[in-house]
Parts: C-alpha cells; structure tokens; sequence
C-alpha cells in the first residue's frame, strides 16, 4: 500500500464530517438545529413560552409572583407580606388568636387585669350610685363597666380572643357588681348567709339587667 492510496482512503463514517468552515455559522447553526429536531426536543432545561401570569385581582397586570399559600398570581398592590412569604389578601387574613398563644402568664396576667379593673370601676360605679343617685346617666355608666374590663382583659391576654378570656371577662364584671355591695353589708352586719343574699338583690331587677348587659359587652369585646 502507498501513501497516496491512504491518503485517499474514505472515511468509515461520512456523516460525521464537520461542516465547512467556509459556509460561515448560519451553517452551524443549522446543523446544530437539526439535530435537536433529530433528537426529538429543545436543549435540556430549554423553555419555548414563558409562563404568561396575570394578577388575580388585576387581570390587566402581568407578574411573576403567586401567592405562597394558594398559588393566585399577585401584582405588587396585591401582595401582603407575611413572616412566610408574600400572601394574597385572603391567606393573610388570619384571626389573630390563631397567631397568639393564651400562655400561663397571660392566663394570670388576664384574671388579675380583669379582677383588678372590675373592682376600681366597681368601688367608683357603687360610690356614683349612693352619692347621686339612680338615672338614666347612671345606667349607661354601668352597662360601660362591661366594656373597660373586657378591654382589660384582653390588653393583658396580648390580644387574644376567645372563650378563655370572654369567661374571664364575664366573672370579672360580674366581680365588679357583686364585690362592693357584698363587702358594705358584711362590714355593717357581719358575715351571714342572709347578708350576702341580701347584698345580691337589694338593688333589685334593674341591677340584674344592667350586670347582663354589662357581661354581654365585656363578652363581645373578647370573641
């Protein structure tokens, strides 16, 4: 064998030949093309279309961002800001118990807040009464002692709200009606069964309706 015929020896595999360089990179390119097509798809990790969001709440509005809880696209005046992303408005929109814990410490800082308030308010509600009298004034006065102490109520609880410091709230009104009346008759007769009743119901229906009235505000204002 000569050098000239290996020099003229074809090539095992002449679909392997590499493109003229002469016919520049449009050539490449296409070549590059068509073996994407050969191979059946677009280069790994290749995307055609991105992905055309529009703001669920502005439709107008394309972005990029979904809410983290839901998944609903969000433009940037629909976003909240939460600890755990960004939320629509309706995942953010938590009750803010299921945020607070009623811990030990709110738990005793609640009762006395609401034992503490309800006797001053009391002791000041029982001191207007016999200096002044009964009127009409007098029953709105009252009926407010149901809404101070269940503001102090949940002040002290860290803003909870809930069945724990609505019961809370209700005792420590009812504290606020029964304690200084109780504690005036059993200072001036003495400790007795019939002392204690007799401090209950003296003040007669009227004073019932206005207790109920007041539980029921320091309840609503603790659910």
């Amino acid at each position: 064998m000569t050098l000239e015929d290996e020099g003229t020896n074809p090539s095992p595999h002449p679909s392997a030949e590499a493109p003229d360089p002469r016919q520049g990179p449009a050539a490449a390119s296409s070549e590059a093309s068509a073996c994407r097509d050969d191979l059946g798809g677009s280069p790994a990790g290749g995307h055609e279309h991105s992905e055309d969001l529009r703001c669920a709440y502005h439709p107008g509005r394309s972005t990029l961002v979904r809410c983290s809880e839901c998944g609903k696209p969000l433009c940037p005046d629909c976003m909240v800001f939460a600890a755990v992303g960004i939320k629509c408005r309706e995942c953010a929109r938590v009750p803010r118990s299921a945020r607070v814990t009623l811990t030990a410490d709110r738990w005793a800082k609640a009762i006395g807040a609401g034992l503490g308030a309800g006797t001053a308010v009391g002791f000041a509600y029982y001191y207007l009464l016999g200096s002044v009298g009964f009127f009409l004034f007098v029953f709105f006065v009252a009926a407010g002692i149901g809404y101070l102490v269940g503001e102090a109520v949940v002040h002290a609880s860290g803003h909870y709200r809930g069945r724990e410091t609505a019961a809370i709230a209700v005792v420590s009104t009812l504290w606020a009606f029964i304690l200084p009346p109780l504690l005036a008759s059993l200072i001036r007769f003495g400790a007795s069964w019939n002392v204690v009743v007799f401090s209950v119901s003296s003040r007669g229906i009227i004073n019932w309706v206005i207790m109920a009235i007041a539980a029921y505000l320091a309840y609503s204002r603790n659910r």
